[in-house]
């Protein structure tokens, strides 16, 4: 039987080469909307494993609850896909920056309070 870490990596490297051959045989310029979704889809689904190594490395010096580490991969996922829209779509600007980021990490907070309270 494989170790965690195993199938891991096993799955990243089978998404880093569903990365290359989709982004490396699609123009963009030319696509329709429906492969850019899926285009986008694939790109979060990137960002949310290279969040999971990271915190995998990062959970060898400080070590996490489990909600807390799935509240964390889906925080900073869905805040890095969305500076990534805004950005492609021509939409974010510093003014933004300073206001998702703080709101993100207070929606945390927030979510993070309101589980302990109805647990």
């Amino acid at each position: 039987m494989k170790s965690h870490r195993t199938r891991r990596f096993i799955r990243l490297g089978a998404l880093f080469v569903a990365d290359t051959l989709f982004f490396g045989l699609i123009d963009p310029t030319k696509a329709y909307a429906l492969v850019i979704i899926v285009g986008f889809g694939l790109l979060v689904l990137t960002i949310y494993m290279i969040v999971d190594l990271l915190l995998a490395l990062l959970e060898r010096v400080v070590m996490f609850p489990v909600m807390t580490r799935h509240r964390l991969h889906t925080s900073i996922t869905m805040l890095v896909a969305l500076l990534i829209a805004m950005q492609s779509i021509g939409q974010l600007t510093t003014k933004d920056l300073f206001a998702i980021v703080p709101l993100t990490l207070v929606a945390a907070f927030y979510l993070s309070y309101q589980r302990k309270q109805t647990h």
